[in-house]
């Protein structure tokens, strides 16, 4: 199924109302609703959801929200649109609380059907809020379609409109998947993988297709693939705060499609990646808002993620970089945006051996149906790294260029480093050579804690020297991968590697979260995301520092 997303977006001090009912007609609705007549009217917006054009197979969705116009939340319903018939309904009073929300319109146009020499669309309209929906079902004219719904609260209503335009389908072959790229994600050597896709026929006439893997004389990958939707998938704790894979989000984060959306100020995506460049593929919309990018801490740029219609795009954000760590920081202005993913630049990106990728079925005639594609990998024999190949698709319809990419994980663990955790105050000394630091340990009173986690040992692939720097007037320890530290380091002496940590996430590491203390300038670094308890001894979760091997810190 082919989806369309259309969400519609208020940028101000936005509240939901307590309570939402559907299907109901004013004289049903619960006595409460009728009984206080002085509350203010709350605004509905938008007056208009436009849908845009549908085709059969497709569906839409847009959101209604309300903006109350007093500190007092009054109550509403909402009485679906005439001539459509109940499918789906449920007892759907309920609270829905203070934080912003909204009532999810879905239009989904399942067939042409003919009746009296006519033809019509057959509907199914959604509405949802608070984890419940009702849904209704009706065939309406091919053309045109505009409904009503209205919203019902104590003293009055108000009346808000969604429309969109209803086609065939084109009367020429055309080809669509359900994917541009794909990120398979890590891989253990010697394992296989598999993804199915969704090819369709948008057009009336059968489609005539193949597909066939890119060969030596096709242009090679230069850019890989991060899908955050797979991020999302395998570790949905990402929206609520915890890093992943080097993806933290922060503030006001929801699933839209699968893809973080950022809703509003103080949203934050940092991604950390290691390479040469950095894009990022996101979708532009009538809600979108603009954008503040920084790189390593330093503002870039600000995009603009409004469009009139919605729509894909991809933005090069930065390029000839060292080749290296980095951290990309997205900010959100007012509105809201949703993120695909990024492609990152730098970097081998091998190719499998002969062999290495099927594809069933390779060729095809569709027609109305959907043809289901499988792609499976097979890293049997493969080294350890970044792998990617191309699957071209022809047709008499168009052709399209699918890109895939995973990486290889070592299937032999590396050599460790054992971090011993010492304590002076509130100060933290990471080391990994104790015996070597008998001297700076005994000089400055520190008491040995225990081990904290392990370091790679250098030269480890996919890792980087871990530094670290003192400052004596504050008497803290400050560690970070980047031979500048990161930020301003003023007062704070430089004392070298003590080992080698993960830029990125590898097999059996987990992340070293990064604490910070803003009145005593203190750092803390543990693999617990709770922080130990430091919470309570005014210190704030400040980023993640890397990835290290095994263990919580004992403190």
């Amino acid at each position: 199924m082919l989806k369309k997303f259309m969400v519609f977006f208020v940028a101000s001090a936005l509240f939901f109302p307590k309570f939402a009912v559907f299907g109901l007609d004013s004289q049903r609705a619960p006595q409460h609703f009728r009984s206080e007549m002085n509350f203010l009217s709350p605004t509905v917006s938008p007056e208009t959801v436009d849908l845009g054009s549908l085709r059969p197979g497709e569906e839409a969705r847009g959101v209604f929200l309300t903006k109350k116009t007093e500190s007092v939340n009054p109550e509403w319903f909402v009485e679906a649109p005439e001539g459509w018939q109940t499918v789906e309904e449920h007892n759907l009073p309920g609270l829905i609380g203070e934080a912003p929300a909204s009532l999810l319109v879905s239009l989904r146009y399942q067939k042409v059907v003919s009746r009296d020499d006519k033809k019509y669309a057959s509907l199914l309209l959604r509405m949802e809020a608070g984890g419940r929906s009702v849904a209704f079902s009706r065939e309406a004219p091919l053309g045109g379609l505009q409904e009503t719904l209205q919203f019902n609260y104590v003293g009055g209503s108000q009346k808000v409109f969604f429309a969109a335009r209803l086609t065939e389908l084109s009367p020429n072959p055309m080809l669509a998947l359900d994917a541009r790229r794909i990120d398979f994600g890590k891989i253990r050597a010697g394992e296989a993988v598999s993804k199915r896709l969704h090819l369709t026929n948008k057009g009336k006439q059968p489609l005539q297709w193949k597909v066939r893997i890119a060969g030596a004389s096709d242009e090679p990958l230069q850019t890989r693939y991060v899908s955050f939707r797979r991020i999302l998938a395998e570790a949905p704790t990402v929206l609520s705060g915890i890093p992943q894979e080097g993806l933290e989000l922060s503030g006001n984060w929801e699933k839209e499609g699968g893809y973080p959306a950022g809703q509003g100020e103080q949203s934050f995506l940092k991604y950390q990646f290691t390479g040469t460049g950095i894009s990022l593929f996101f979708w532009v919309a009538p809600e979108g808002g603009p954008l503040s990018v920084s790189l390593d801490g330093r503002f870039v740029n600000v995009i603009d993620g409004y469009a009139a219609d919605r729509q894909w795009v991809e933005i090069l954000l930065a390029e000839n970089l060292p080749d290296g760590p980095h951290v990309l920081t997205i900010a959100s202005g007012a509105g809201k945006v949703t993120f695909e993913g990024a492609g990152v630049f730098g970097g081998r990106i091998g190719k499998g051996p002969r062999g290495w990728v099927s594809v069933f079925p390779d060729s095809g005639m569709t027609t109305r149906e959907t043809d289901y594609i499988n792609i499976s990998v097979n890293t049997r024999g493969l080294l350890p790294g970044i792998y990617g190949d191309r699957l071209l698709f022809s047709s008499n319809g168009g052709d399209a260029d699918l890109q895939f990419f995973l990486e290889v994980a070592a299937d032999k663990p590396a050599r460790l480093l054992d971090v011993h955790r010492y304590s002076a105050g509130a100060d933290s000394l990471l080391t990994s050579a104790p015996q070597a630091e008998t001297a700076r340990i005994k000089a400055r009173g520190y008491r040995y804690v225990g081990l904290a986690f392990r370091l790679f040992a250098p030269g480890t692939p996919g890792t980087t020297d871990f530094y670290r720097w003192f400052n004596p007037t504050t008497g803290d320890h400050y560690y970070s991968y980047n031979p500048n530290g990161g930020k301003p380091l003023p007062g704070y002496i430089f004392e070298g590697s003590i080992g080698s940590i993960g830029t990125s996430r590898l097999t059996g590491a987990r992340e070293l979260y990064r604490w910070f203390n803003r009145n005593t300038k203190h750092h803390f670094y543990t693999t617990d995301q709770s922080g130990e308890g430091m919470a309570k001894k005014g210190f704030q979760f400040d980023g993640i520092a890397g990835f290290v091997a095994g263990g919580r810190s004992l403190n």
